[in-house]
């Protein structure tokens, strides 16, 4: 359990709990170490004395804005209280006391947050494997979270713990509801989210719902696969701006019922409708004395870009075709994750529902891939591991599609079907013909991008798909099973001797005798 972390040094005010003691009308807590401080509290790891066990306790000083913060808190916890934390990957929440002018929240200790993680692994990028685990485990929480009707409003790194990383690997659970709402109390031109992770629509001072949390997901899951934010603005100003330059403008009815949108835009009513402009950064300097700054590490002119970011590099043809598939997909979620119009966005559900999360676009298509294996026996054993709900039922668990051979992948070369012409259908749909003529050799040692190895993949001729039983090519030779052939059967007399038959040529009666009917 963490909080807004700054510094893992006590400040002035907590000297009187420093190495010292915590009591409550329920037992007495050693403090052991601070774990973190924030703006509004601090983090203490503690041993719970009646049963020795290590909890986390969260202190908030009883005075002005801090008890306000802490009301609220309390209130979401209570909401929240009913549900499993295990199944809910939700921090468990035991009760709250007060103690020397502190307000004290005892929660279970958890391992450390995916900051620490990222930080301790000197930001290098997570493998996309490790990626759908968090996704999914995060998308359960706000499944949660929408349901109970409760805004947390401030998801990010920090605020994701790993609960046992050694012996639960990225089993992870949502803390810190310091700045949590109910929808129905949502107030326009809050001050929420942090600010790499903030919405359009809180930017602008729109009205807002649970919604907001998913477009912080989608800034925390780029971040995991880029390793720095995706939106690094010093000011809201640069925000909005990083945002249009890489998803294009803003929908009209943000812009239009937005608090805050003259502050950051210029209204052009000469037509019908008004037209939103950006302000320049130099214009918006001199209205408001803020400089604009570029902090961007990678700058983006579409999340499509997102595709060319990491390079493939697999010995076998099918784990790149899986990678490339899955590096579709990834972007694909996050772009309903990114989606601008809230009311468009991708909703928790959904998230587990999309092929990336339920591994439904590679899990039939590559087999030998060691990729896809891999994929598949990490979230097996997530979720074996993961401790059985009260419920008795897994409600976050991905639905995955049976290892039916029903669904073919992309034909290989030579396939006649399609007239020398072989059919290609992507992550969005939209089909493209692709010349099967042949080419020059492509260099397949070397590393490549995605965008290069599906091009390159298309042309290999021992691109590895699924091959289909042979056809027949007519339809009319496919074998059937005999059918018994009817004979008439009549007396025999062995003084007459049989009549000769005779058939119908061309409505003419042949010579060998007089014509029968039937």
């Amino acid at each position: 359990m963490a909080t807004k972390v700054s510094s893992k040094l006590p400040t002035q005010d907590d000297q009187s709990v420093t190495a010292g003691w915590l009591t409550s009308g329920y037992s007495t807590y050693q403090v052991q170490s601070f774990l973190g401080h924030g703006a509004f509290s601090s983090v203490a790891k503690c041993t719970r004395m009646d049963d020795m066990k290590t909890v986390a306790i969260k202190m908030m000083k009883r005075q002005g804005s801090y008890v306000e913060h802490a009301k609220l808190e309390v209130a979401a916890l209570k909401k929240l209280k009913s549900l499993d934390p295990d199944e809910c990957n939700l921090v468990r929440w035991y009760r709250s006391f007060v103690d020397r002018g502190h307000i004290c929240l005892e929660f279970e200790h958890l391992d450390q947050s995916l900051f620490d993680l990222m930080n301790g692994r000197n930001f290098r990028p997570l493998h996309l494997n490790e990626i759908r685990l968090i996704v999914q485990q995060l998308a359960c929480a706000l499944g949660h979270l929408k349901a109970a009707g409760i805004i947390h409003a401030d998801l990010k790194l920090e605020n994701v713990m790993l609960v046992n990383h050694l012996q639960e690997p990225f089993r992870v659970k949502v803390i810190d509801f310091g700045l949590a709402q109910t929808v129905r109390s949502a107030q326009l031109g809050s001050y929420i989210q942090t600010r790499p992770y903030r919405s359009p629509e809180i930017i602008l001072g729109c009205s807002y719902t649970e919604v907001i949390d998913m477009w912080s997901l989608g800034c925390l899951v780029a971040q995991l696969f880029l390793s720095t934010s995706l939106y690094p603005g010093s000011c809201e100003y640069d925000m909005i701006r990083y945002i249009m330059e890489t998803q294009g403008q803003l929908p009209e009815n943000i812009l239009t019922f937005g608090a805050k949108t003259c502050f950051f835009f210029q209204g052009d009513n000469s037509s019908t409708s008004t037209f939103w402009k950006l302000k320049t950064p130099e214009q918006f300097q001199r209205e408001t004395g803020i400089q604009p700054k570029e902090t961007r590490l990678l700058k983006l002119t579409s999340l499509d870009n997102l595709l060319d970011i990491r390079i493939i590099d697999c010995e076998k043809v099918v784990d790149r075709l899986a990678e490339m598939s899955d590096v579709q997909m990834f972007v694909d979620m996050l772009k309903g994750m990114l989606q601008l119009d809230p009311a468009r966005r991708i909703t928790p559900h959904q998230v587990l529902e999309h092929h990336f999360t339920s591994m439904h676009h590679f899990i039939n298509l590559y087999p030998g891939s060691s990729y896809v294996s891999s994929a598949s026996h990490m979230m097996d054993v997530s979720w074996n591991k993961s401790p059985p709900s009260h419920s008795g039922k897994a409600a976050c668990k991905p639905q995955r599609k049976s290892r039916s051979r029903t669904t073919k992948a992309i034909q290989p070369a030579g396939s006649n079907r399609s007239g020398g012409k072989r059919k290609v259908v992507d992550v969005v749909g939209h089909a493209n013909t692709v010349s099967t003529a042949p080419a020059s050799e492509p260099d397949t040692t070397r590393p490549c991008s995605v965008r290069e190895h599906l091009a390159r993949s298309i042309l290999n001729d021992h691109t590895y798909a699924r091959r289909e039983k042979p056809r027949p090519s007519n339809s009319a030779e496919t074998e059937r099973p005999a059918r018994p052939r009817r004979t008439r059967k009549r007396p025999v007399d062995e003084d007459v001797p049989p009549r000769k038959r005779t058939t119908k040529r061309c409505g003419k009666k042949s010579s060998a005798g007089p014509s029968t009917s039937g």
